[in-house]
């Protein structure tokens, strides 16, 4: 059997096949465009990075023996979607981002830090994804249209990815760790948290296992689970 082993990440994608041997073949790798609209901030196309593990899935589509894909993506960068549409309510803000360092610095301030540590095990930072999705919540305002209308979607690009490519809104708990609005006790998004840094809970995907019957994609033809 060979598996097919995609890399989306921060400036190519690439799709590598590994044989049962261990062998490893490249097969294709795309660069994305890099954005930086303002200082501090990093941004990229969301339709880009789909076209692009599109496209690694097509070029899987003629070995006879593909079993399986394994896909790994951005950790900390993240969006916002329609979950009617699919569409991104604008670009991917992407783990170098750094548009929420004040509001960051207004939290440590005012004693948040502890609860983020105690809770999610990570520092108060910029880098993680909880205060960029807070971002999106507080100045893009159709973020919150389709919050009350219960059509709001956040999250990192993998859950971005799996509802596009597999229909499944969901994410895996290692990620979901990474976005300071896990709690690591009980591997849910916590409500304290998530209040903090003002993202809805029930906009975030469901957490699930890093590995298993993950869902299927399409590469050519024919569909080839993600496990």
């Amino acid at each position: 059997m060979t598996a097919l082993a995609i890399d989306q990440g921060t400036t190519s994608t690439r799709a590598l096949l590994v044989d049962a041997a261990g062998g490893i073949t490249p097969l294709l790798g795309l660069p994305h465009r890099q954005s930086y609209p303002r200082p501090g901030w990093v941004e990229h196309d969301p339709e880009e990075l789909i076209a692009n593990l599109r496209a690694c899935l097509d070029a899987a589509g003629g070995i006879a023996d593909l079993a399986a894909v394994g896909l790994a993506n951005q950790g900390e960068s993240c969006l916002a979607w329609d979950s009617h549409t699919g569409q991104a309510l604008g670009p991917v803000i992407v783990w170098q981002d750094d548009r929420t360092r004040d509001h960051i610095e207004d939290l440590r301030r005012a004693g948040a830090e502890p609860l983020v540590r105690d809770r999610a095990g990570l520092p108060l930072d910029a880098y993680f994804s909880a205060s960029k999705l807070g971002w999106i919540m507080r100045e893009i305002p159709q973020a919150a249209t389709l919050a009350a209308q219960g059509r709001l979607r956040l999250g990192t690009t993998d859950a971005f990815f799996r509802d596009r490519l597999t229909g499944r809104f969901e994410t895996d708990v290692t990620t979901a760790s990474r976005t300071a609005l896990m709690n690591l006790a009980t591997c849910t998004w916590d409500t304290e948290l998530c209040a903090l840094f003002g993202v809805p809970p029930e906009a975030l995907p469901a957490i699930g296992p890093t590995t298993g019957a993950l869902g299927a994609l399409a590469c050519g033809a024919r569909a080839v689970p993600l496990t």
